[in-house]
């Protein structure tokens, strides 16, 4: 067993200026939904003294403050800025005569940020539409979240029985998400049923890029992790998703994927295609530890209680924890910030404070990952 780390306990005067109270607390590794009692619907800032998810995919594009508390972990940062180098001008996005979209793969183990990079992305494509929008018309951008913003893929990936759904339904589904959304923005209810009740997905798509032509608009769809059983399903319908990739429709794709299977094979059936951008999320090192410490800050205002983090016990503590992925990551240091809170004493976020998160966290691990569904015969 690794030896314990040890740490410096605070100063009484860090501890008197850190001394904090139930009323003025927020926990600083805290997520706000963007719905809900304590969302966006109380405004930007949201409610003050508002409860925060120990867990949630940050949505900037939804609530603008959650940019400042995306966290540059997982080499999260190198890929949103080859995405932002990448992604090609408005222009191009509207023009009729380029005669494809584009799919963006986001891949990456389960718990990894995939989602979270996704809507990151999203953001970034929202500035750019409000920026140079004026120019071209003030394009309307319709953003739909397919499965929800917490990427439940099960939603659209079983059939009504709970068994793996074939690749028929699970695109009629997404179809469906996308023109309930269209409808809200007051698109052509007629055009719109019609490219619900098309059974043809090419032609279906086909007649959505003409609708949005006509209305000036961009179609962003957000694909959550379907959970594939295979690489040649998951290929399959990587493929069916570049081929609905009409002009004015940007599909977010997110593939998860096991340590034996590398982001090269997950976006193999699909390189070499101009209309393809590929963005993999890796491990983590013990250097993301150190930068989730101290870059993870509630955005409401409330200010932070902890004590600074301890540099070298987090550094060290990386080879005896070894977290999985990002979400174990919050969760872990959401758990023990809430168990300093209720401390004698402020105490600083350092190893001996996150060991006993992580140790009973350690025995459910395989919970955190997603199993695969069991397929139906033939799905």
């Amino acid at each position: 067993m690794a030896a314990r780390i040890t740490a410096r306990r605070p100063s009484p005067e860090r501890r008197r200026t850190a001394r904090m109270t139930s009323s003025d607390w927020a926990n600083p590794y805290g997520v706000r939904k963007p719905y809900g009692s304590n969302g966006a619907n109380h405004g930007d800032g949201g409610e003050k003294g508002a409860t925060l998810s120990a867990d949630h995919p940050l949505v900037p594009w939804k609530q603008p403050d959650h940019v400042h508390q995306w966290v540059d972990v997982d080499h999260s940062r190198e890929e949103l800025d080859r995405f932002v180098r990448n992604w090609p001008d408005l222009g191009e996005l509207l023009d009729a005569n380029v005669g494809h979209g584009r799919v963006v793969i986001v891949s990456g183990p389960p718990g990894m940020g995939k989602t979270t990079l996704i809507h990151r992305c999203l953001y970034e494509v929202q500035q750019r539409v409000a920026a140079t929008g004026p120019s071209a018309g003030d394009p309307l951008a319709v953003f739909v979240p397919t499965a929800g913003l917490e990427n439940d893929g099960r939603r659209i990936s079983v059939d009504p029985d709970g068994s793996f759904a074939p690749t028929r339904l699970i695109n009629a589904r997404i179809r469906s998400e996308i023109t309930k959304k269209l409808l809200l923005h007051e698109f052509s209810e007629s055009r719109v049923r019609a490219i619900t009740a098309e059974e043809d997905p090419y032609q279906a798509y086909g007649e959505m890029s003409d609708l949005l032509v006509q209305r000036n608009a961009l179609l962003f769809a957000v694909i959550p992790h379907i959970r594939w059983n295979d690489a040649h399903l998951r290929a399959a319908f990587l493929r069916t998703c570049l081929s609905h990739a009409h002009t004015r429709i940007v599909l977010f794709v997110e593939v998860s994927h096991g340590a034996a299977e590398t982001a090269r094979e997950v976006a193999a059936a699909l390189s070499g295609s101009a209309a393809v951008t590929h963005l993999a999320l890796r491990e983590l090192n013990s250097e993301d530890i150190w930068r989730f410490s101290r870059s993870a800050r509630a955005a409401n205002g409330a200010p932070n209680g902890l004590v600074e983090p301890d540099r070298s016990s987090l550094m060290a503590a990386h080879d005896e924890w070894k977290p999985s992925d990002v979400r174990e990551l919050r969760k872990v240091f959401h758990s023990a910030a809430d168990a300093l809170r209720r401390a004698p004493h402020p105490w600083p976020i350092d190893a001996d404070a996150l060991r006993p998160h992580w140790e009973r966290r350690r025995a459910g691990r395989d919970a955190l990952l997603r199993h695969p569904i069991l397929p139906r015969s033939g799905g």
